[in-house]
């Protein structure tokens, strides 16, 4: 069993609390890199853009799927589904690292209404999501997996990116004028 199965509702919704800080925190640079030139650059490891975009996707769909298994009676689930709760999946990247910044931060803050909103019993709710179950526990569950792995990530490339930074030489067309 991962450390994301042993979470209870109280540590989901303190995870999820805590992600519009961390991720603003995960994308501070110093003032000499701009956020922005580094946020489509490649690595090995993929985008900062690529990750943020994945992170709001996944969270999007896990917050959705948690509000429809939470009814009286839950409608099945779609293999985006059970994906996410595996972290496995993508998204599109945002327009800038500002606006994927700001998305994330609307995403946790809609989860977290809709985290607070379930009573006692919603948690162990389930519908079937193709070949298995879940319940809004392990929908849960998997929303702070995918938030925490993606900061990560994302907190790794920035510190590597801005690390390797080199600004980028004046545009010949500049030079000519």
């Amino acid at each position: 069993m991962d450390r994301y199965q042993q979470l209870r509702p109280a540590s989901i919704v303190a995870s999820i609390t805590s992600m519009p800080r961390r991720w603003k925190d995960a994308m501070h640079v110093p003032p000499q890199v701009p956020l922005e030139d580094i946020f489509t650059e490649s690595t090995d490891k993929g985008t900062i853009a690529e990750h943020v975009g994945a992170a709001i996707a996944q969270l999007e769909v896990l917050r959705e799927a948690i509000r429809t298994t939470s009814y009286s009676v839950p409608a099945p689930l779609d293999s985006a589904v059970a994906a996410a709760v595996e972290n496995q999946g993508s998204g599109p990247w945002p327009d800038s690292a500002v606006a994927g910044r700001k998305e994330l931060e609307r995403q946790a803050e809609q989860l977290l209404e809709e985290l607070n909103r379930l009573t006692t019993s919603d948690w162990n709710k389930s519908a079937d999501a193709g070949s298995t179950t879940l319940t809004v526990l392990a929908l849960g569950q998997g929303a702070s997996r995918v938030a925490a792995e993606r900061l990560s990530i994302v907190e790794r490339l920035v510190r590597q990116l801005a690390d390797d930074y080199e600004p980028k030489p004046p545009s010949q067309d500049l030079l000519a004028e």
